[in-house]
């Protein structure tokens, strides 16, 4: 991916329209090329522009800001820290009011998505389906997204009918996760790798992904696997810990944590997201999970230190979603999980990256929520 290592757009006062106007801008220049050109020349001409941008962008200032940190050891996040993630206050499976009461068209929508996976057969992800990438360049992204839905769509039609009816094909899927080797996306292999190493494991947006849905799935079904078999709920959580977790733990190299280059894009706050929900769930250790947490609040400072003061996103609108968008998941549930003691969300930069996309809606005259 071009944009991996570096934020994008041009560095000038107003970041806000800047992204906005950049990246249509490129679009426009070459969408209205001649009639009959070449794709070559398209794609040449269009990483030039990228990366005269990306250049650009390197002069941009990085400023220790440290909000996160800072916060932390305001409020002693090690005392602070919630230990039992189900005393955050999220509706259990068992709390039959709160998913009754959900609106009737919605439980309908949720359960017939459910219905139509109940022949679902947890295809296997081949050798071949990693090594394509490499061959032809298709990231067979399909594979992956379907293996995910299914299971989300089991895992919520359970949720608003709780009759016990999706029980089975959820543990199917969990336990189709459990077996397989790695969870990220081929696209994301190094290479020289083309098929995933458990040597070497490498974090990306879909190992962080999974690992998110399937610790969300362990906390809210696991009396129900219990009930049916004890090694269900125990494999799920060992494998989230095993494959996801330890290294994290480990590692200070992923390149998106933005320890060693200090600058990180949406990669940064998206796998920090997943992450930091996965080790509030399955983590035990509250010693661990203190600086399990206090590692992404320093990993997130990375992300905001080098963040223009104006709180532009460089990537584009479409990616404030993934970026500026998900960091206020992550805040959202760091606040929660310190009864309410880690608020940055008057910190003027936060604010400015959520007034971003409501500018941006303003600049194209609708919502872009």
């Amino acid at each position: 991916m071009l944009l991996q290592n570096k934020p994008f757009g041009l560095k000038i006062e107003n970041n806000c329209l800047a992204s906005c106007v950049n990246h249509s801008a490129i679009i426009a220049q070459l969408y209205n090329k001649k009639k009959g050109f070449q794709m070559n020349r398209l794609l040449t001409n269009g990483f030039s522009i990228l990366l005269l941008l990306m250049v650009a962008t390197t002069s941009q200032s990085y400023e220790k800001r440290n909000i996160l940190q800072e916060e932390a050891k305001k409020i002693e996040l090690g005392s602070a820290l919630i230990q039992d993630f189900s005393k955050l206050g999220f509706p259990t499976y068992n709390n039959r009011d709160f998913w009754d009461g959900l609106n009737s068209e919605l439980r309908k929508q949720y359960i017939a998505a459910a219905e139509a996976q109940l022949d679902f057969d947890w295809p296997t992800i081949k050798a071949t389906d990693y090594l394509e990438f490499k061959r032809t360049g298709d990231q067979r992204q399909a594979i992956f997204s379907r293996l995910r839905g299914a299971l989300v769509d089991l895992v919520m039609g359970e949720l608003v009918e709780g009759r016990g009816r999706f029980i089975d094909q959820i543990i199917n899927g969990v336990w189709y996760y459990c077996e397989q080797t790695w969870w990220g996306w081929s696209a994301h292999l190094r290479e020289s790798d083309s098929l995933p190493d458990v040597r070497t494991p490498f974090i990306d947006l879909g190992v962080s992904d999974i690992a998110n849905v399937l610790s969300w799935t362990w906390f809210l079904f696991k009396d129900q696997f219990n009930k049916i078999h004890p090694f269900i709920a125990a494999r799920l959580k060992e494998e989230i810990r095993n494959k996801v977790l330890v290294h994290y733990y480990l590692r200070d190299d992923y390149w998106w944590q933005g320890f060693k280059s200090h600058t990180a894009n949406n990669w940064n706050t998206w796998i920090n997201y997943n992450l930091l929900n996965a080790i509030m769930i399955i983590e035990d250790r509250q010693q661990q999970k203190i600086n399990g947490v206090g590692k992404i609040i320093r990993s997130l400072d990375e992300f905001l230190n080098a963040y223009p003061s104006d709180g532009g996103c460089d990537e584009g609108p479409s990616y404030w979603f993934r970026a500026g968008g998900v960091l206020f998941e992550s805040l959202e549930l760091l606040k929660r999980a310190t009864n309410d003691k880690f608020d940055v969300f008057e910190h003027q930069l936060v604010k400015n990256i959520g007034s971003y996309i409501y500018n941006i809606g303003k600049i194209l005259g609708r919502s872009v929520l």
